[in-house]
């Protein structure tokens, strides 16, 4: 037994598909309860309600939030920021598991810096999300408090015995040093799974599988994806340039979200094609038919890879294919005349 048959997760995630996976992770890896919300909002108003009225949700508390960044109208960062800052919120101190594609460096730092206590990216493995549900359980580090920041300890490792003599640490308050305070973190969730983190390999590698079997629902949503990227291209064909920006914002929508699904569902080729799109279409200002153009090939490339059931790597195929796509970002590039208008991460992404 892992203990996590103890713990209360609240599940925040937009996407049906991703929501309902991973609700079907979390029980077998035997989490006791699961509370669903499907953006930043909706787990706010749950939370406050299970302090004044929790027989109405079915749970007593909340032991540990899991949450998608991207969201709307209220995102992960959003929902993170009310937890630990706001002063409705009923327990600043809850364990925070961030999940998105957005796993470059400066956006894990951004999660970091608003008090996150583990960082999830997609796509991810049952053993990943074991790995770092684990991770908050074992957690042991303090949480800290200054002027704008309130969280964990962002310094993963605390300071050796003779540095950290300072800190008086059977007190709720540790210190106040320099305007930063220390408070030692409840205990309530290592209570709760009872320190046992150990796993059965097997059973890990059964869920996976289970896993894996969602990937014929995978190809009939992004079928759907690709249909809609297709009719914003068309919408987009029909405009000037400078009024193409909502379907191009569109179209970064959809690419976020199949970079971040692909791999976790047996297709790593439709997350580095839906991640070359989304870096396309991000932070861009040219809109140009050459633009249009490449996204079109992208969204073909989509096509070829469900098409063909290209599923890993993809061997041989899979070369050609992320080959061609490179070869044509590649022209894109030289042919532009004006290169800073396109997104920084697509320049750097294709040198």
């Amino acid at each position: 037994m892992s203990g996590l048959d103890n713990i209360s997760v609240l599940l925040v995630e937009d996407s049906p598909q991703v929501r309902s996976l991973f609700v079907s992770v979390l029980t077998q890896l035997g989490v006791g309860n699961i509370v669903r919300a499907t953006e930043g909002g909706e787990a706010i108003r749950l939370i406050k309600q299970i302090r004044y009225d929790s027989h109405s949700i079915g749970v007593s508390s909340i032991d540990l939030v899991i949450s998608d960044w991207v969201m709307d109208p209220i995102d992960g960062a959003t929902l993170l920021r009310w937890i630990r800052r706001h002063k409705e919120s009923p327990d600043r101190f809850l364990p925070f598991m961030m999940v998105s594609a957005y796993s470059e460096k400066h956006r894990v730092q951004t999660a970091l810096d608003l008090g996150v206590n583990e960082f999830l990216a997609k796509p991810f493995s049952v053993a990943s999300v074991l790995q770092h549900l684990f991770a908050v359980i074992q957690d042991n580090r303090r949480y800290v408090r200054t002027n704008t920041f309130f969280g964990p300890d962002r310094r993963r490792h605390l300071n050796s015995v003779d540095e950290d003599r300072r800190f008086v640490h059977n007190t709720q308050e540790d210190a106040i040093d320099k305007g930063i305070r220390y408070y030692s973190r409840p205990r309530n969730l290592r209570l709760k799974a009872g320190g046992n983190t150990e796993f059965d390999a097997g059973r890990i590698l059964k869920i996976q599988e289970e896993l894996d079997s969602w990937s014929d629902d995978f190809v009939q949503w992004t079928v759907e994806y690709i249909e809609n990227l297709k009719r914003l291209l068309a919408a987009a064909t029909n405009k000037a340039p400078e009024d193409r920006r909502r379907d191009f914002n569109r179209i970064n929508s959809i690419a976020h979200e199949l970079r971040g699904q692909g791999g976790i569902f047996g297709y790593p080729l439709v997350s580095s094609v839906a991640k070359s799109l989304f870096e396309l279409t991000k932070d861009t200002l040219d809109r140009s038919d050459g633009c249009l153009h490449l996204i079109k090939n992208h969204t073909e490339t989509l096509q070829i890879v469900l098409r063909d059931e290209v599923r890993g790597d993809g061997g041989a195929i899979g070369l050609k294919i992320v080959k061609a796509m490179r070869l044509a970002n590649a022209k894109f590039l030289r042919e532009r005349q004006d290169i800073s208008l396109v997104g920084r991460d697509f320049i750097q992404s294709n040198r």
